[in-house]
């Protein structure tokens, strides 16, 4: 099933790390759905290399906007972000990519809040490693908790993954994920276990160069059992609409349009179609500029 041959291929490429292994569905269905909020997103890059975010939202039921000031460059070989938010986070990130290793990263991430002093600082550590059929990911953060996954590719289709957590102040595992994909150039299937016994599997399907589509299944033991369908159709080069719905009926539509050269338009909208009368309907715009 992953190989024509008894024997194991490795693949040549790096495995996605754990979180990704359904990140095709997980995109489908989360991408260009700004539901109940207006979004302008500016994007600029100065003549030195050194990337400009900003960022502003303004949800539908808010009195005041929410925005961003991200930038990004690279000095003396460590690629350095910075981000301020309008809630007076500072987020500062540095990276060193193969310095120790071949394939391997190393982050630094700090948040803080000038009004909350030092006690509210937060931190953690990232080493990250992605070489031949291995992908590898080890965070340790300030309240004790080591977080440890890897993905491992087998015959250049099949993937296996593990990722679990441990609280060092408590002594105990948590978290723990059992995942495997197969993987082909049209087609993903994936089914993640954990160990409370919730199961989530998805499949994304591109049958031509215009069209995609992914489905999403989930079973806890809280809630049963859950379900979103998702598709997406290229116009043309220029512009592509989504839909998506879920067992409640909830329908989600958007439209991408990109106007001109760094001048992209989204319109979005969500429909309870269980309950037309309702008035939890909700649209959404996004605009993004970028030079």
């Amino acid at each position: 099933w992953c190989s024509k041959t008894t024997s194991l291929r490795f693949s040549p490429m790096p495995p996605p790390k754990f979180a990704d292994l359904n990140k095709s569905v997980s995109d489908l269905l989360n991408d260009d759905f700004g539901f109940g909020a207006t979004k302008l997103v500016l994007k600029s890059k100065a003549a030195n290399g050194t990337n400009f975010k900003v960022e502003g939202v303004k949800a539908a039921n808010a009195t005041v906007a929410d925005g961003s000031l991200e930038t990004k460059f690279a000095y003396a070989g460590v690629a350095v972000k910075e981000k301020w938010s309008t809630n007076n986070d500072v987020l500062s990130e540095f990276a060193v990519a193969n310095k120790y290793l071949p394939g391997s990263k190393v982050t630094a991430e700090f948040v803080f809040n000038p009004n909350k002093g030092l006690d509210a600082l937060k931190f953690k550590v990232k080493n990250d490693y992605e070489k031949d059929a291995v992908s590898a990911s080890l965070v340790v953060n300030n309240a004790g908790v080591v977080s440890a996954s890897s993905v491992f590719s087998v015959a250049k289709k099949c993937l296996f993954g593990l990722t679990t957590d441990y609280d060092t102040g408590k002594g105990a595992l948590a978290n723990t994920k059992f995942g495997a994909s197969y993987v082909e150039s049209d087609l993903s299937v994936t089914a993640i276990v954990s160990s409370n016994s919730d199961v989530e599997a998805s499949i994304f399907h591109k049958p031509s160069g215009k069209v995609s589509a992914g489905l999403k299944l989930a079973w806890t033991q809280a809630s049963s059992i859950s379900g979103e369908l998702a598709a997406k159709y290229s116009l043309d080069s220029t512009a592509f609409v989504k839909a998506k719905i879920n067992k409640d009926l909830n329908v989600g539509l958007s439209y991408t349009q990109t106007i001109s050269s760094g001048v992209t338009l989204t319109l979005a909208t969500l429909v309870k179609a269980g309950a037309l009368q309702g008035t939890d309907h909700k649209v959404g715009l996004t605009l993004t500029l970028e030079q």
